[in-house]
This record gives structure tokens, sequence and C-alpha cells, in this order.
């Protein structure tokens, strides 16, 4: 009775078209007695016991239910019990003797009795002698008591819900893309024989310009760009073609990552900063592209170009105006990267995808951690990605196809152009920027 949900909120038509007269065996009543003072059922306990003495004082069936169908509750009496003839029954168990009752009731018409529980073993002793017994839907039961443990989690959760009622609610999502595990290939140094291949093309492909005569009278005229061919020759073949195993390696090795963070409260975050870190990748806020081959070979320029090359063209200040713009904080690649913005309005969402460069030291698991504060938020949100990562070694000559002049593996992700992403960092063989 006490572990069922409100006795007049039960769907009795389950049982059938009643009317229906519940009634409860002496050893029950003691059971209900004995919880007037639990903590948990002792309300339901006294309130079924005054249910009872309405009973006794009238000696009318108390109603529980009017109709649909009409439910009556009242006391069973029963005979005394000779337990010689219920030898299957322990008379010190309660379910035994509620059924033990049940077969010496005082009532009219004892075969139309029928023990409800939802326990097996009265069940089982019921039907063993005769009775009828209906097992009690899961429906009609009360969830589950908490545990102490589930307790004190639910009243540290109200607590808090307490505490952090004046600030902002956020949500951080951080998320790799594309298929994992991810593999880092190292590519092995080209050989001697395939430098040179790759530098005969490149300086076949780019001639040395010849200017002289009466050119300087032309606009396009460029005095400086035999001399500028001249250190881009030197660069390519002292620095930039011996390592392009490593400049391909680190094509390979980029991967993207995407961060979502959300406002899910009714208050903004003021002071809002977003802050993505590794000790073990190293983090690009753009797409990378590297010059395996190092840099193209200069154009001609004519003197406004000329002029604006060396002057360091038009350097422009960036403006932090608006309030609820999210700007980048860390424009170089690294360990770590940042955004901030001023104010952070509920129900916003903001989505950052960036580049993981895996690296020697990543070894099999790639570990990026997103950490957001507020300034009117006590203490951070955050969150951990950590993706498997498999290691290659492809020689450089599958990697890279010199006769036909293209890779014969492909990198996962490719930075393009575009107009939602139109800033792309180009890095040279050894992770440095390029000019």
């Amino acid at each position: 009775m006490l572990e069922t949900k409100p006795l007049d909120q039960l769907p009795w038509s389950e049982l059938g078209s009643g009317p229906i007269l519940l009634l409860v065996a002496g050893q029950v009543q003691k059971e209900i007695d004995g919880k007037k003072g639990d903590g948990r059922l002792g309300e339901r306990s006294r309130a079924f016991n005054r249910l009872l003495d309405t009973f006794l004082d009238t000696g009318t069936p108390a109603t529980i239910r009017a109709e649909g169908p009409k439910v009556d509750v009242a006391l069973m009496l029963n005979s005394a019990i000779d337990w010689t003839l219920l030898d299957d029954l322990d008379r010190d168990s309660p379910d035994d003797r509620i059924v033990a009752q049940g077969l010496h009731a005082l009532v009219d018409h004892r075969s139309r009795l029928e023990i409800l529980s939802h326990d097996m073993r009265p069940r089982h002793a019921a039907r063993a002698h005769g009775m009828s017994a209906v097992k009690l839907p899961e429906h009609w039961l009360r969830p589950p008591a908490q545990t102490p443990e589930q307790r004190e989690v639910a009243r540290l959760q109200q607590q808090l819900r307490t505490a952090t009622a004046d600030q902002p609610r956020l949500e951080v999502e951080l998320t790799p893309m594309g298929e994992t595990p991810w593999t880092r290939p190292t590519v092995s140094a080209p050989a001697d024989e395939d430098v040179s291949a790759v530098r005969n093309v490149l300086l076949r492909k780019h001639p040395r310009p010849q200017q002289g005569g009466w050119q300087f009278a032309h606009l396009d005229y460029d005095p400086d760009l035999a001399a500028r061919h001249d250190r881009w020759s030197r660069r390519i073949v002292e620095r930039d073609l011996p390592a392009m195993h490593l400049g391909l390696s680190r094509l390979l090795s980029q991967r993207r990552m995407r961060l979502v963070v959300r406002n899910v409260g009714p208050i903004p975050a003021e002071g809002f900063a977003v802050e993505l870190r590794s000790g073990n990748v190293r983090l690009h806020a753009d797409p990378y592209r590297v010059q395996v081959f190092g840099p193209p070979p200069p154009r001609r320029e004519n003197p406004l170009m000329r002029m604006s090359r060396i002057t360091g063209g038009v350097l422009r200040s960036p403006r932090r105006d608006q309030p609820f713009e999210v700007y980048r904080e860390c424009e170089e690649p690294g360990p770590v990267l940042s955004w901030s913005c001023r104010s952070f309005r509920q129900d916003r969402e903001l989505t950052i995808e960036i580049s993981v460069e895996l690296e020697e030291r990543t070894g099999t698991t790639a570990q990026v951690e997103a950490v957001v504060t507020a300034s009117n938020l006590k203490g951070d949100v955050r969150t951990q990605a950590l993706v498997p990562v498999e290691h290659s070694v492809p020689t450089f000559a599958k990697a890279y196809d010199v006769e036909r002049g293209g890779l014969s593996l492909l990198p996962p992700y490719t930075a393009r152009k575009s107009e939602e992403d139109d800033e792309i960092t180009t890095l040279n063989n050894d992770g440095t920027i390029a000019d």
C-alpha cells in the first residue's frame, strides 16, 4: 500500500469494472502502522490509518474512489490459524502470515479473495494454497527511494543551482572532425636524385629572367628581378628542397577540430573568454598550407608594386569596438589559442573550427582542452578532447610522385580560400610562418 502511487490515482479499472473492496489483513495493517515514524513513508502511513479509522468508527468500508470503478477499503478479520496444517508456510515470515490470514479470512465468499502484491513469494504461496494472486504492474509503484548518496547529490545540485542563479550558464563541446583515429605520417628524407629532379623541374619551369637594353623606359621595367630570382633559386636549393620531407609530413598531419560554446541561460556572459590549450599538438586558428617546394619565384613588378612591397603596404589598426563581437586574441600558431567578447549574450552559440598539427610529441593520443571563463562566472567551464593517433613512416617516393609532379598521399584536409574562411596560414617546411 505504501509503495504504490496514491490509492486514489491508481488505474483500478485494470483489475475489473468493480466495485472493488480492498481488504487490509492484520499483518499488513501492522506493517503500515509501524511506518508512522518513517521519514519517507510516515505521512502516507498516518493518512492510511486515518482512512481505516473511518471504517472502525462507522463499520462501513471507507471510500477511496467513488467511481470508475468504485473502490472501498476495510480491515479484514481472520480466524485462528493452525500453523501445523500450513507446514510449507513460515509463521515468522510477514509474507506467509498475510497468505495464512487470507486463507482464514472471515468473509462470506473466501474464494473471491485475491492477493495483490508485486513480490513473488506471497503470490507463489497463495496460488499453492488455491488462492488467486495478482501481480501489481510496475506503473502502479512509486519510483525507487533514493540512496543516501543520491540524496546527497540532489542536495548539492540544488545548492549549486541556488549559488549560480545569477550567473551565465555555458555549455562547451569540443569534437574532432572527420574520421578517427588520426594518422600522423613521418615522411622519410628524399634521395639525392629526388632532390635533383625536383630542382631541375623548378628551375626549368622558372628560368632566370634577362633584362637589358631600353627596358628601363617601360612601366614594367624591374631592375631587381634577376637578383631576386637568384636569391630565390639559392634558397630553394639550400633550404627548401632538402627539407621537403618535413613539409610533406607537416602538410599530411593537419587535422580539424570544432569548438561549440552555447549560453543556454538567461544571463549574458560578461568579459567572456575562450581558450584552447594543448601540451602535445600545435594549434592553428586558421587552416594552413605548406610551401613544400619553397616560395613561388619572384614576379615582374611595376614601380607602384615595388613601392608597396618596400613600404610594407597599408597597415590597418584592427577595430575592437563592437561589444557583442568575438575577437581572436592569438594570431600565431602554438600551444594556446584564445578569443574574447565583451558580452556573450543569452541564447547565443559560438562555433570555432581550428587546425591541429600532429607532431612527434603527440604520441598515441592528441589532447586538446577548452576552457571558458567570464567575469560574472564563478570558476570556469571546460571540456577535453582525446583523439587516438596512429603513426606511419612513408618514404618520400611514396608520398610524392617526382615524375608526375604531384602528391601520391592526399592530405586529410586541404586549406582552400572561400567567402566564409579567407584566412590561410602559409608555413615553411620547418614550421615557421612564411613571409
